[in-house]
Formats: C-alpha cells, sequence, structure tokens
C-alpha cells in the first residue's frame, strides 16, 4: 500500500506536467520510483502509467495532429530504442543516469541562452538525430522528451495546440512501442501490475488539471516551462545519482 501511494503522488504531478508542457511525466516520476523500485522497472512503470496520458491527450487535442510531422523521427525512434533495450537488460545502468541528468541541463542551456541565434530545420538529419537521441534515452532510464520536443517545436513554432497534439500523438506511439518491447524482455512483469492502477489514477487527476491550465497560457509562456523544468529536472537527476 506504501509503495501504491509512493506512485499515486508523484503521478498526479507527472500529469500536471505533461498536460501543461507536453512532456515531463516520465522525468517527474523517474525521480521517484526508482527509490523502491530497481531502474529498468521504474523506466517499464513510468513509461506505461505515461502512456495513459499521452494517449488521453492525443485524443483530445487530435484535430491538430499531423501524423507526418512525427512518423520519420518515430521510424529512428524505434530502431534505437530497440537497441537500448536490450542493451540495458544486461547493463549496470546506475552510473550512467547522472550523466543524463547532464544532458538535460545542457539542453535546459542551450535552448534558455542559444535558442533563439540557431534555428533547427525540420529535415531527415533533425528527425534522423532526434528520434535517435530520444529513443536511446527512453530505451534506456524511461525519459525519451526532451529532443523530440526540441524537433516538434521546431517544426510547428509558436502553435501551442500543434505542439501539444502531435507531442503527444508521438508519446503515445512510443510509450506503447517500449511497454511491448519490456514485456518481450521481461522487464515489465505481473508484479508490477497492482501499482499500474494508482499510476493512471493520479496521471488522470494530474492531467484534467493540467488541462484547465495550459488553456490559460500562450506558447512563449510554455516554452519558459519546457526549459525551466529540463534544467530543474536534469539537475535533480545529476544531483541524485552522483
Amino acid at each position: 500500500m506504501l509503495n501504491a501511494l509512493y506512485v499515486f503522488l508523484p503521478c498526479i504531478v507527472g500529469g500536471v506536467i505533461q498536460a501543461t508542457t507536453g512532456f515531463g511525466s516520465g522525468i517527474f516520476v523517474m525521480l521517484f520510483f526508482p527509490m523502491f523500485l530497481p531502474l529498468l522497472k521504474s523506466s517499464a512503470l513510468s513509461t506505461l502509467v505515461s502512456a495513459y496520458a499521452c494517449i488521453s491527450l492525443a485524443w483530445k487535442h487530435r484535430k491538430n495532429a499531423t501524423p507526418k510531422i512525427v512518423i520519420m523521427p518515430a521510424i529512428f525512434y524505434f530502431a534505437a530504442s530497440f537497441l537500448a533495450i536490450k542493451f540495458a537488460t544486461g547493463a549496470d545502468m546506475d552510473g550512467l543516469k547522472a550523466f543524463f541528468g547532464l544532458f538535460l541541463i545542457i539542453i535546459a542551456i542551450w535552448f534558455m541562452f542559444f535558442a533563439d541565434r540557431v534555428r533547427l530545420k525540420p529535415n531527415l538529419l533533425t528527425a534522423a538525430v532526434c528520434g535517435t537521441v530520444s529513443g536511446i534515452a527512453s530505451g534506456l532510464f524511461g525519459i525519451g522528451g526532451p529532443p523530440m520536443v526540441i524537433y516538434i517545436l521546431a517544426v510547428v513554432g509558436d502553435d501551442k495546440e500543434a505542439y501539444i497534439a502531435n507531442s503527444q500523438f508521438f508519446f503515445s506511439m512510443t510509450c506503447l512501442y517500449t511497454t511491448a518491447l519490456r514485456i518481450f524482455n521481461g522487464i515489465l512483469t505481473v508484479d508490477l501490475l497492482p501499482l499500474v492502477i494508482p499510476g493512471m489514477l493520479g496521471m488522470f487527476i494530474g492531467k484534467t488539471v493540467g488541462s484547465k491550465i495550459v488553456e490559460k497560457i500562450d506558447i512563449l509562456f510554455m516554452k519558459k516551462l519546457i526549459y525551466g523544468f529540463l534544467g530543474l529536472s536534469g539537475l535533480l537527476t545529476f544531483v541524485t545519482n552522483i
């Protein structure tokens, strides 16, 4: 019961973050799940409960989605996450997470101070790089959102509804895909199922609250939330894993 509470409460906050920034539920809950679960099982649970929030948000904003925007990076994501999950099943993961925290900090600094000077082009190279990095990060840590946020923002610009719709469509596909891979590789097992229900309930509450908040903010403020959250989560990830 105590573990169920430890899942439920972070998932409420994770749902709020996902609905207001378009990503980040996995980053937040992964600050807590490894406290009582192994890292790989934590990432499996995180991805599964986050899938609920992503799918429901994708359905809500489906009229603003343009699937062809995310199909190409998704192909690279699928290949990279498959290899990453295969690698993770036989690797010592604890030493790698601090480096991912540094990666998040670097991304946040880049966008806060340099993003306006350099514009990413939504071409094949950008899709390949962002999709691959996202797939690797998701396969290893269950945290694959930031690289694809960069790509989708580059494609849709300041269209808030298009950003939310396409990001949630992409994350819905990838969450379901990596969940299937983790089941196949014996990472997501039946002993985690009692924690899925409180996780999804928490996500539902948080997503409902976050959806009300996002209606009242513009894209510029949303970007500030995204970059600030990237930096904070990176710092927390790094500090808690050194």
